[in-house]
């Protein structure tokens, strides 16, 4: 039996493209505003929500984890969920893998 092994991006090669913190900030502040309530939200949203939690997480570490390190782990867990996927380790490993695969996949 062979195992594939996954490469992970690390948090500087995912976020390398990615738009400013503030401007993903606005971003996600103004997808929920324009919606109704009750209204399901894409995929899209959850990775850009988990890609954007995840990188104000890393301001923060590896000095103080926590309240913003277990609320990426919360909406990395979420994306997770969300894709049905079978994810061991780290859940912010997937969502950056999964991010910068966006960003691949966006170009083309």
């Amino acid at each position: 039996m062979f195992k594939v092994r996954i490469t992970w991006p690390t948090a500087e090669q995912a976020y390398a493209d990615a738009p400013s913190i503030l401007d993903e900030i606005g971003w996600t502040a103004r997808t929920l505003a324009a919606l109704e309530c009750f209204t399901a939200l894409d995929r899209e949203f959850y990775l850009r929500k988990a890609a954007l939690l995840d990188r104000i997480a890393l301001l923060d570490e590896p000095d103080t984890p926590g309240d913003v390190t277990e609320t990426a782990v919360a909406a990395a867990l979420y994306l997770i969920d969300t894709d049905r996927a079978d994810v061991t380790g780290d859940p912010r490993d997937y969502v950056r893998r999964q991010y910068a695969l966006s960003l691949t996949t966006d170009d083309q």
